[in-house]
């Protein structure tokens, strides 16, 4: 004769509290393996630190471009200005004015992560992703003269809507 437990119920929640157990390690398990290493941005790169360029600059060049070539903006020749304001932590505030657009600001932190991107300046501009980040070529000449290029996004018509755009600024200290 077979033979029953008296107490049925301790089987199944026996059994549930396995499943239950194993359930609970393969989510914390998969939410540790998800973890990223985070990315970090230094003020010193291989061969140039934001300490070169920290201060107050003027565009003496501030053109963009869009990535297919369909649009151009020369902003200083149609009579605009672009302003990039850098402290030492790396944080920046760079403010573009386009003649019947108005002017625009945008802030965030810059940096080098030397280990992936060489003398690349990263770029975070505030309120986005820590991996939405942009790259650019940066150079310093003699103290007085930066080079920023690269590519970003940008609202050529001042409707909102932003395009892929290369970037090219030459700018001196105000």
């Amino acid at each position: 004769m077979e033979s029953k437990s008296m107490y049925p119920s301790v089987k199944k929640r026996n059994g549930l509290f396995r499943v239950g157990f194993i359930l609970m390690a393969l989510c914390i398990f998969m939410s540790c393996s998800g973890d990223k290493e985070e990315f970090m941005i230094s003020l010193d790169g291989p061969n140039i630190s934001v300490s070169d360029f920290t201060g107050s600059w003027e565009a003496t060049t501030s053109v963009f471009e869009s990535t297919d070539g369909s649009q151009r903006l020369d902003v200083i020749e149609v009579g605009g200005t672009t302003l990039l304001q850098v402290q030492n932590n790396g944080r920046f505030t760079i403010t573009i004015a386009v003649p019947g657009q108005g002017s625009e600001s945008f802030s965030g932190k810059m940096g080098f992560n030397g280990d992936e991107y060489g003398n690349r300046l990263i770029v975070l501009f505030d309120g986005d992703a820590m991996d939405d980040y942009e790259l650019f070529n940066v150079d310093v000449n003699n103290d007085e003269t930066l080079f920023l290029s690269g590519i970003t996004t940008f609202d050529f018509t001042g409707s909102g809507t932003e395009v892929l755009a290369t970037i090219d600024l030459v700018m001196v200290r105000s």
